[in-house]
């Protein structure tokens, strides 16, 4: 039996430029057109054309819901101006001063605001005062660059600013069609700067009276066994951390959630850490235990390759626990530029058979400038080379998922969160990494978590199909059925597995370990085929012609001359008027000094191209506003190098991204070689000449290396028997569009790059067309970073300043003089499935 409801797939709309009622219908219907189901409209680096909330913001929104409405796309708000959610957009600390977070962070030096003293040693145990070599702390609160999480006050001023604006500014009908409210990321304040210098616990003006309800007026002698080893440290971490869940959901979950069914919305979002037990303690204490306060449970899966089963499993078990069976996750982002295809295919899969059901695509910039390229990439489905394929990568997904479900789970496991709770000592979390928690120190609690993933994993391979929950929720919602069931919410199990570091109370405390692991699945390995593997095949050669040259473009090297003042240097063979310059940025002005021939010296000027002071001056260039950036067409160019000159209407990080534009020929000066993930390199530099691209052969080398545009191509075939599929061998790149003859188009990727097709092929001469689709990668970059293409590109990355996407052994400065681009080859063998 399957509990999985069909797929949705939404996308995080990134509104990061002056509303444009064209810009955004426009969208909306590429939106709809890609195969979405609706969008999360989110202002992120807003500029505040018109103002956020106001009077003339609030017509935009009413206008994009309407043709929503209209396009049938389902439409989720965002809850604030970035993130994470509860600032609302620094409106709530400007109007409530006293709303600031608070840590109780470890000092070395007393305050008139520390709570108490205490000593350790060099084992971080307690000890007396007095003892030679102790350190004495003082716990002291320390005011945040945050809001208060775990205080509802902070959160009804949140409410009032932000959702009751919208409520009373946006026409009825409009706010009855906002289907859910997306939160982003609050947490217990425990990675807010300024970060602790030794450990911090979560604090805020309403602890003093929680701690007082659960210990009594004796509370703050506990503080100290939250920080180091001391008799009774594990009970009173426990309740300390559970007391902070609940702080969190009084404070923050259940206001929200009340507002939000009071309004008839869904509540719909994701914490900070919820990648595995060991990170969600001190961000949220147990996410098991905020998806009850959720619309429905989810998660943020950043990154291109599938990584740890426990935290989409944990949502998918939670909805079929407690929930409808559906599940959220915002996905994909930091997959970087470089991703196909087959990869959103596979990361989908994964968590959709992991019970995730509702897709949030991390996330579609409103304006692709040069700061939107940089944050945490790829734009999709929007800017990606492959989106035309985006539709069908969504279908298959979709399809495999309705078509095998997840099945149901027999076997229950409990995590251990109140046994890490028990161990986990806070000044861990600075030795941690703060993004996914891939890396942590060696200590007690970070050994109880690997074994218990561990041990997930072995079930895994074992092929038993299990569902998870935390020990609270397990006494307090589970059952021990007479049949020997175990029942959850809406779920039943026949095994229950405890982990051996999990805490129980109550009636669970006569199970103990005594329930035994169910036995381990065998089955006889198994064979997938692709339909006619096992059918008579032909091998065709194919030899490609170009209808037109093809589109190319080059991303020029700019550098900094001054204040948005930047260079950059065209050198170019003799090419005729046309050719466009493409700037990602608004601009201020753009002019281009033409060179004499003589490509390997520097630029040299004519004389009438010298202003009064006899340095070079160049003709200005008429500039075009365009739907994302900035344009100018160039004049003929003669064989040299010419000097493009330009400065940005404000401020870029890093350089701006400036492309030439049209049909030309890109030769770098240096060989191609191997490269580092997939990638092949060259140290330059290029120089663009009249277009002469031969379809034979790796196209990047050939002339294409920062192309964007598919490669239109066409060949013939001839069939001396039915076909029924047909494999493009010795494919490179991204995507690929088969039509034959009158037929209509079919997309394929990697792996297999095989068209099934919906009737046999008759015998004959067969034309082929085909449009091959380069990577994204090669168009955006980044092109210099030292491990080609990464599999998790941050705004770091971008840069080349080393950061927690990083290899550990990564260098401090991580771009390198060489250019890296992924492969672009046509088939070069038509396998012919003839059975």
């Amino acid at each position: 039996m399957s509990l999985s409801p069909e797929p949705r797939f939404y996308t995080f709309w990134s509104i990061n430029g002056p509303l444009q009622r064209d810009r955004l219908r426009r969208q909306l219907a590429d939106f709809k057109a890609a195969g979405l189901h609706g969008v999360v409209f989110h202002p992120r680096f807003y500029p505040g054309i018109p103002p956020y909330l106001s009077n003339d913001y609030l017509d935009h929104i009413a206008d994009t819901i309407r043709h929503a409405r209209e396009l049938g796309l389902r439409f989720w708000l965002y809850d604030e101006n970035g993130w994470p959610s509860g600032t609302g957009d620094g409106k709530v600390l400007a109007h409530y001063p006293d709303s600031g977070a608070v840590r109780l962070d470890l000092s070395r030096e007393r305050t008139p605001e520390s709570i108490g003293e205490f000593h350790t040693d060099a084992a971080n145990r307690i000890v007396p005062a007095g003892t030679p070599g102790a350190q004495v702390w003082y716990p002291t609160p320390r005011k945040l660059n945050y809001v208060d999480s775990l205080n509802p006050a902070v959160l009804d001023h949140f409410l009032e600013l932000i959702h009751e604006r919208y409520r009373e500014g946006l026409p009825p009908d409009c706010f009855d069609y906002i289907e859910a409210i997306f939160f982003d990321e609050p947490e217990s304040g425990m990675i807010k700067d300024p970060f602790p210098e030794t450990a911090g616990v979560p604090w805020s003006p309403v602890m003093p009276a929680r701690l007082q309800a659960l210990w009594g007026a004796a509370w703050r002698d506990k503080l100290p066994l939250l920080f180091a080893a001391g008799p009774g440290a594990g009970e009173a971490r426990i309740a300390f951390w559970e007391n902070v869940t609940d702080a969190l959901i009084a404070g923050f979950f259940a206001p929200y959630q009340a507002w939000c069914e009071r309004h008839g919305k869904q509540f719909i979002g994701h914490v900070k850490g919820e990648e595995h037990p060991l990170f969600q303690l001190p961000m949220v204490g147990s996410c098991h235990r905020i998806f009850r306060h959720l619309s429905m449970p989810g998660i943020d899966a950043l990154e291109r390759y599938p990584s740890l089963d426990f935290f989409p499993r944990q949502a998918g078990s939670f909805a079929r626990q407690f929930g409808n069976g559906r599940a959220m996750v915002e996905c994909f982002g930091g997959a970087g530029w470089g991703a196909t295809p087959a990869d959103l295919e596979r990361y989908l899969l994964w968590l959709g058979r992991h019970g995730i059901t509702d897709f949030v695509f991390h996330l579609s910039q409103y304006r692709l400038d040069t700061p939107a390229i940089t944050d945490w990439p790829p734009s999709e489905p929007l800017h990606l080379s492959w989106k035309d394929a985006f539709p069908a990568v969504l279908e298959r997904v979709s399809r495999e998922l309705t078509t095998n479900p997840v099945p149901a789970a027999g076997t229950l496991v409990v995590a251990p969160y109140r046994g890490l709770m028990a161990l986990y000592e806070p000044w861990e979390l600075m030795q941690t990494n703060q993004h996914n928690a891939s890396t942590a120190p060696d200590t007690p609690a970070t050994r109880a978590n690997t074994a218990f993933l561990a041990t997930l994993d072995r079930l895994k391979a074992d092929g038993i199909a299990f569902d998870l929950t935390d020990e609270r929720t397990l006494e307090t919602d589970g059952a021990r059925l007479p049949n020997g069931r175990i029942r959850l919410g809406h779920a039943e199990y026949k095994h229950l597995i405890i982990d051996p570091a999990a805490i129980l109370n109550n009636q669970w405390l006569e199970v103990g370990r005594a329930v035994p692991r169910p036995p381990s699945v065998t089955t006889a390995p198994t064979q997938t085929r692709r339909a006619g593997d096992s059918a008579p095949y032909l091998s065709i050669p194919l030899y490609w012609t170009f209808p037109a040259a093809p589109d190319n473009a080059w991303l020029l090297a700019t550098t900094r001359t001054a204040e948005c003042t930047f260079s950059a240097t065209i050198a170019s063979g003799a090419l005729p008027a046309g050719l466009t310059l493409h700037f990602a940025d608004d601009l201020v002005s753009a002019e281009l000094v033409l060179g004499r021939a003589g490509l390997l010296g520097p630029p040299q000027t004519t004389d009438d191209s010298r202003d009064q002071s006899g340095a070079p001056s160049g003709r200005a260039l008429p500039l075009t506003v365009g739907y994302d950036g900035t344009f100018a067409t160039l004049p003929l160019l003669t064989a040299g190098k010419h000097s493009l000159l330009f400065k940005t209407a404000r401020e870029v990080p890093g350089v701006p991204f400036v492309w030439l534009k049209g049909t030309f020929e890109l030769r770098s000066q240096t060989p191609f070689a191997s490269g580092p993930n997939g990638t092949i390199r060259t140290d330059g530099p290029f120089i663009a000449d009249a277009a002469s691209i031969n379809p034979a052969g790796e196209l990047v080398a050939g002339g294409l290396p920062f192309a964007f545009s598919s490669v239109a191509a066409e060949a013939h075939f001839t069939l001396t028997a039915p076909a029924h599929s047909l494999s493009f061998h010795g494919t490179l790149g991204d995507a690929l569009e088969i039509r034959i003859d009158n037929h209509a188009p079919g997309w394929i990727w990697a792996p297999d790059w095989t068209l099934h097709l919906p009737a046999p092929l008759a015998p004959g001469t067969h034309r082929l067309r085909t449009r091959l689709v380069p990577s994204t990668f090669n168009h955006f970059g980044p092109h210099h970073y030292y491990n080609g293409d990464w599999h998790v590109v941050s705004p770091g990355q971008v840069v080349g300043a080393k950061n927690f996407a990083d290899l550990a052994d990564a260098p401090e400065r991580t771009h390198v003089p060489a250019w890296h681009f992924k492969p672009l080859q046509l088939p070069l063998l038509l396998a012919v499935h003839t059975g």
